[in-house]
């Protein structure tokens, strides 16, 4: 019978490497858990906070962490909405209806100046011909062929007529702020103010720049002025009027700057009789590169303006 001889040495090293896979298994264990809890606790459901039963007449409530945001979101009663979903817009998402609840900004007035702020606002994005992007934080401007985008602005008309009664209009001025640049613009080309011919919808939707995740149900796109449901009229990326009310010259070195258009005769026609829809603001040359970002109204910062001045008499 043949024996075989373990030395000290080798009963030593199996136990070594016993002892390494041990705490191998064990630190993966513990790892798996400690990653595990920092998971879940980035992406936590979101509760929802009680509020008073007025508030939500429509099925809607607050977020507890609206601060987060950039304006009030909100979701149906007994609905939890993850961080990750909001990050993520994934097709869970999709399935939740958002409201959005951001007042207009009041007018200030100064002398004979008066400066209101946007009513409404959102860009239309013919890629994605069914996108709203009514809750964007900004309003982008670009061209190249079939991926064009247009902004769209109005003011209140209430407003503008009745901060205007018994005065005499001596210049209007539409001025938007210019946050990026993707600096394509070449030589550089005019973009262009037109006055809108019919009633659109901002809507609640925030697509950019992926694609068309939250699928909202209302607001104006690329193919309709209001949602799909009651869209009867595919208008193809708006109905305005021929002749651009103004222009201006944009480069490459035109950002983080403000940028200005007269729209005096415009509101001199919506102070007379004529139904005021606001603007759609476009590129001259929509087959050339170039693409601009304006902030919107939801961006809580350098919000669109209509600058009014009135005659001293």
């Amino acid at each position: 019978m043949k024996t075989t001889n373990i030395s000290k040495d080798d009963v030593i090293g199996r136990n070594l490497l016993s002892l390494l896979v041990i705490a191998g298994i064990t630190f993966s264990a513990i790892s798996f858990f400690i990653l595990d809890e920092q998971i879940q606790q980035v992406f936590s459901l979101t509760e929802v906070t009680p509020v008073q039963s007025s508030i939500c007449e429509n099925g809607l409530c607050n977020f507890k962490d609206d601060k987060e945001i950039s304006h009030p979101m909100f979701v149906q009663l007994d609905e939890k909405l993850s961080k990750t979903q909001q990050v993520l817009k994934n097709e869970q998402f999709t399935n939740i209806k958002l409201e959005k609840k951001l007042p207009t900004m009041e007018p200030e007035i100064s002398g004979n100046k008066v400066t209101l702020f946007a009513e409404k606002d959102s860009f239309i994005r013919e890629g994605v011909q069914n996108s709203n992007e009514g809750s964007n934080q900004v309003l982008r401007i670009m061209g190249t062929g079939p991926t064009n985008n247009r902004a769209l602005i109005a003011f209140d008309q209430n407003d503008i007529q009745k901060l205007s009664a018994g005065k005499t209009l001596e210049s209007a001025t539409l001025k938007l702020y210019i946050e990026s640049n993707n600096q394509n613009w070449g030589e550089g080309q005019l973009i262009n103010v037109y006055k809108f011919e019919t009633d659109w919808q901002e809507g609640s939707g925030i697509n950019a720049p992926v694609s068309d995740l939250m699928k909202p149900s209302d607001g104006v796109t690329w193919n309709c002025p209001v949602n799909l449901d009651a869209c009867r009229n595919h208008w193809n990326g708006g109905k305005f009027e021929q002749n651009p009310t103004d222009s201006i010259w944009i480069s490459n070195q035109v950002e983080d700057y403000w940028v200005k258009f007269d729209v005096t005769n415009d509101i001199l026609d919506y102070l007379s009789s004529e139904e005021n829809y606001g603007w759609i603001i476009m590129k001259s040359d929509e087959d050339s590169g170039g693409q601009i970002n304006i902030s919107s109204r939801e961006s809580q910062s350098h919000n669109p303006e209509l600058v009014l001045v009135f005659s001293d008499d």
